[in-house]
C-alpha cells in the first residue's frame, strides 16, 4: 500500500524553495517589461482617442493604456503603475485642472513614444 501523497525529502524541498526564490527576483524586470508592452500596444489608441484635445485626464490615460490590467490584484486602478512612470521621469509630471490631474497631450505622447522606442 502506498501513501496518497508523495514524500519529498528535505534536500529536495530546499532545492525547490531556492528555485522559487530565484524566479521571483526578476519580478521588477517583468513588471517593467509588462508596462512597456502595455504602453507600446495601446499607445495608438491613446493617440487616436485624444485627437483634438490639448490636455488629457490622468484616469483617461490609465484606462486607455490599460495600466490597470498589469497587476489587477495588487493595483486594480492602475494608479501605482502611472505613478511609477511619473517618478521614473518617463512621463512629465501632471498638473491640476479643477482638482483633477492632467497631462499635456503632445508632451505625453512624445515621451511615451520615446520610452517605447517608436520615435
Amino acid at each position: 500500500m502506498g501513501y496518497a501523497v508523495d514524500y519529498v525529502p528535505t534536500r529536495e524541498r530546499r532545492k525547490i524553495k531556492k528555485k522559487y526564490r530565484r524566479e521571483h527576483v526578476t519580478s521588477k524586470a517583468v513588471r517593467a517589461r509588462d508596462m512597456r508592452n502595455a504602453v507600446r500596444w495601446n499607445l495608438p489608441t491613446l493617440e487616436h482617442d485624444t485627437t483634438g484635445t490639448a490636455t488629457v485626464d490622468r484616469s483617461i490615460v490609465i484606462n486607455l493604456l490599460r495600466l490597470d490590467r498589469i497587476s489587477p490584484t495588487a493595483d486594480p486602478t492602475g494608479d501605482h503603475a502611472m505613478q511609477q512612470l511619473v517618478s521614473e521621469g518617463i512621463v512629465p509630471k501632471p498638473f491640476r485642472i479643477a482638482g483633477n490631474c492632467g497631462f499635456d497631450r503632445d508632451d505625453l505622447i512624445t515621451s511615451l513614444k520615446a520610452w517605447v522606442g517608436l520615435l
